[in-house]
């Protein structure tokens, strides 16, 4: 019998809407990289597998690419793309059921009986865990000793405190007292500010913890190397960007987190000082979003100067790895609440053009990467003036050049992660 290396996500499988599916469909675009920096993986007795919670297919939310190029690894791995069935898999946001913990477990029970089928055919079998709704996994397969999970938190309750913050603590005390019963299984760390909050605001000890430090790959079909200006312009232009206006960007996933409701009035108040050719472009997919923040977001813009302000509403993978290689970007803005190792800024510091000025909130979780960096302008809090104050400030700062690059290779640290983890391996 042979070794299983699974993957199961709530997102980045067949779905590609937030970070998490970010660093999944990294994960099989860059496997034969990592698996050449992976010494056990190079021996042939092993598979790849991905779980993902089913999704209609005919769903909006439904990527073809990501299914295609997931299923694809895995078939070249010896594996398969596996589907665990959901209650309502007729949209990303009924999938994840934002608010509604028993239709979590549903999911978390329903992968747990994929991963049991595996471990029937494999002497043992590593499980990766992305998405709060599936960290009690380990709970779930208390029975076979011949599993090891591995549980990589892109959210913690005790700093995300957001409209789940309750049910995600429920979950991660239920996750980590189980995980801690069992000698192989670990949970991962995204960057050295989530280490330090397992460590001492969790109690996990260091043979609890493996490095799965988020960073960059070196392909992605959301990174297209051969884009001639010409297109990439199009593109934009398609989405509402004017390339003829002085631009001010932010993107993330329409939620309270990313600090959205703290920005749209600060822009006003900016714009409302500086000239008419200052545009602020917002990347804010809102297929997962809660309804009442989005209706609070269209209130605060139907006050922003007119003609303004450009909103996205759906998410465009491209996007901001084309608006930041644009000369017209002059200042991006990081206003989230809190952040683990926001890949944002990561591609802000890998993509940006050579002038492009970072304004940001100024939190653990960003200071990690550009503390000490270079030229920034980060503001003390999200209060109106605060925010204004650091968009000024970038507005009128000539020769400032984009921070020291620290971001790091995806490849090389996932593999770092997984030749800790599968030491486990026989």
């Amino acid at each position: 019998m042979s070794k299983a290396l699974v993957v199961t996500s709530i997102d980045g499988l067949a779905t590609v809407e937030c970070g998490i599916a970010s660093v999944v469909h990294w994960f099989f675009e860059e496997i034969d990289a990592i698996v050449a920096k992976v010494p056990r993986l190079q021996q042939p007795d092993w598979s790849l597998y991905a779980i993902s919670p089913r999704i209609d297919t005919s769903s909006s939310d439904f990527s073809p690419r990501v299914h295609t190029l997931v299923s694809t690894a895995c078939d070249d791995h010896g594996g398969r793309f596996i589907w665990a069935d959901v209650q309502d898999g007729s949209s990303l946001r009924a999938v994840w059921a934002l608010g509604n913990p028993k239709r979590w477990e549903q999911m978390c029970a329903s992968v747990a009986g994929q991963v049991r089928a595996l471990a029937d055919r494999h002497e043992q079998v590593t499980v990766l865990v992305h998405g709060i709704m599936l960290a009690p996994l380990r709970d779930c397969l208390r029975d076979l000793g011949h599993v090891q999970i591995v549980f990589v938190p892109h959210t913690l309750g005790l700093v995300f405190e957001d409209q789940v913050a309750g049910d995600r603590a429920v979950f991660e005390d239920r996750a980590f007292t189980a995980l801690a019963e069992f000698a192989q299984d670990r949970i991962g760390f995204i960057g050295p500010y989530f280490e330090e909050i397992l460590r001492t605001r969790y109690g996990r000890t260091g043979a609890q913890l493996a490095p799965f430090v988020n960073g960059m790959p070196t392909t992605s079909f959301r990174f297209p190397a051969e884009v001639s200006t010409a297109r990439r312009r199009e593109h934009l232009e398609r989405a509402g960007v004017p390339l003829d206006k002085r631009l001010v960007f932010s993107w993330g996933r329409c939620a309270w987190q990313k600090g959205f409701d703290a920005l749209i009035p600060a822009w006003s108040d900016f714009r409302e000082q500086s000239s008419d050719d200052w545009h602020c472009v917002l990347l804010m997919p809102q297929e997962v979003s809660p309804p009442e923040y989005v209706a609070g977001l269209d209130e605060q813009l139907a006050r922003v100067p007119a003609g303004s302000c450009t909103v996205i509403r759906h998410f465009d993978p491209l996007l901001p790895y084309y608006l930041l290689r644009e000369e017209a970007l002059e200042i991006v803005v990081f206003a989230s609440r809190f952040e683990g190792a926001p890949l944002s800024l990561l591609e802000t510091l890998r993509f940006g053009s050579s002038r492009l000025r970072i304004a940001w909130h100024d939190t653990p979780s960003l200071a990690q990467f550009l503390r000490g960096a270079g030229t920034t302008f980060p503001f003390d809090s999200l209060e109106r003036a605060d925010m204004v104050k650091s968009l000024i400030r970038a507005r009128d700062s000539e020769n400032v050049v984009l921070p020291d690059s620290r971001v790091q290779s995806f490849a090389d640290n996932t593999a770092t992660g997984l030749r800790d983890v599968l030491r486990w391996w026989a």
